[in-house]
């Protein structure tokens, strides 16, 4: 293929084709050229927050929604943050660790508000999916 006159801009993760952003419009400002950058990171950051595995549930992010198969549960923002941070960990979270970075609270206060929203949480999906081991917890803390 003849390329010239274009822009590949792409990173060394990613090899797909659709990981390419290609610019042919010449010449082209760098305001105009960082914003055609911004968009398309915005693109594909939401493309990525829609569809989340958890196990075998998906999680959109974008529109707060679990689900498995044909059905879906609507969640709250916190119930969604909830999920996605037990999810990153690779180990069990302790409630500390929830306060801290999911309800942005001291260490040490306290309150029942995790073990509240997480029973809350369990309930719902139960209700929805019959799950009751969606959300684990032993000595060392909570996982999925």
């Amino acid at each position: 293929k003849h390329f010239k006159n274009y822009i590949f801009l792409s990173t060394k993760k990613e090899k797909s084709e659709n990981s390419h952003l290609i610019i042919t419009e010449f010449p082209i400002k760098i305001k105009k050229l960082i914003e055609i950058i911004n968009i398309n990171f915005l693109r594909k950051n939401y493309n990525l927050q829609s569809n989340i595995k958890v196990g075998e549930y998906e999680l959109d992010l974008n529109s707060r929604i679990l689900k498995l198969k044909n059905v879906s549960l609507d969640l709250t923002e916190m119930e969604a943050n909830v999920i996605l941070f037990i999810k990153k960990s690779n180990k069990a979270i302790k409630i500390k660790d929830l306060q801290k970075n999911v309800w942005h609270q001291a260490a040490g206060l306290e309150t029942h508000t995790v073990e509240t929203h997480i029973y809350r949480l369990r309930k719902k999906i139960n209700e929805k999916f019959s799950d009751d081991n969606f959300i684990l917890n032993n000595k060392k803390g909570y996982s999925l």
